[in-house]
Formats: C-alpha cells, sequence, structure tokens
C-alpha cells in the first residue's frame, strides 16, 4: 500500500511540476526572426496566459522607438497575428506583448528581410 501511495505522490507531483513550467512559459512569440514586408508584421504565432495587445516598434540601436502598430490578443495560441504598420520601420522592429493589465511579458526581434 505503501508503494501505490508513493508512486501516486510522485505522479502528483511531476503533473504539478509540468504544470508550472507549462504556465510560466504561456506568453511569448514563435520561432519567427524575420519580416519580409514594410507596410505589416505577420506574427506566425503569439500566445497570451490572459489575452492582451501586441505592438510593433521601430528598434535602432537596441533602443525601441516609436509604436509603428498594434493588434489584440486573445488568451490562449493565436496564429497568424497581422499587424498593420502606420508608417514603415527605418530599421529591425520589436514585437512587444501586452498582458490584460498592460504589463509588457515577452518581446521578440524582428529582422527586416532586406
Amino acid at each position: 500500500m505503501t508503494t501505490i501511495k508513493t508512486t501516486f505522490a510522485a505522479i502528483a507531483a511531476a503533473t504539478i511540476g509540468t504544470s508550472a513550467l507549462a504556465m510560466t512559459e504561456v506568453n511569448g512569440f514563435g520561432n519567427q526572426n524575420y519580416i519580409p514586408e514594410r507596410s505589416y508584421v505577420n506574427l506566425d504565432l503569439v500566445r497570451s496566459a490572459t489575452g492582451g495587445s501586441v505592438e510593433i516598434l521601430d528598434y535602432r540601436g537596441s533602443v525601441a522607438g516609436a509604436v509603428l502598430g498594434e493588434a489584440m490578443v486573445n488568451a490562449g495560441a493565436n496564429s497568424d497575428v497581422r499587424i498593420q504598420l502606420d508608417r514603415e520601420p527605418f530599421s529591425d522592429v520589436i514585437a512587444v506583448l501586452y498582458d490584460a493589465e498592460g504589463n509588457a511579458v515577452a518581446e521578440r526581434r524582428l529582422f527586416l528581410n532586406d
């Protein structure tokens, strides 16, 4: 009987640990590193724990600049998130994911495909 309890406890601990790890990795972007267009950004995958928004900002010299465009995202996995840009970027851009309270929770630098 002790073996069954020990085994059950080990399985429960492993499951809880895996769930906790998965929850910490909920916010983020897919593996995309380049954008082929200058008039819009199409993000292949955005994961959000709470829903919120993604902003695309000009990114020069490792400094985030003006907001170029924004789109809302739902909680969970969002595929093919298209963000129309108000103006063409001068250089690379950075995508910033904000949660439902407006806190920045993830970012991804995207290189222009010149």
